[in-house]
């Protein structure tokens, strides 16, 4: 859960979600599977903490986002922290 963002919007710009991700483009240079292990850490740590028990398809979805760029990882885990902070 330590690679939550601290900003989880909401955004009203792509810039605002990619600021959240510049951790992710940098480890990324060397090693681009690293994106993709980089956006499951956070979609599942987003779950965890919202307390959402993920099921094997759920999980499956999760890894198929994964493969999106960070930023639109980021809106979809800040949606999933928003709902759970409520």
């Amino acid at each position: 859960m330590g690679n939550l963002p601290t900003d989880v919007g909401p955004y009203e710009t792509g810039r605002q979600a990619a600021d959240t991700c510049s951790g992710a483009y940098i480890a990324a240079r060397t090693d681009l599977g690293t994106l993709a292990q980089f956006n499951r850490d956070r979609l599942t740590g987003a779950c965890e903490a919202a307390g959402v028990e993920l099921g094997a398809y759920d999980r499956r979805i999760l890894d198929w986002l994964s493969g999106w760029e960070p930023e639109v990882v980021a809106v979809v885990v800040g949606l999933i922290a928003r709902a759970g902070a409520r």
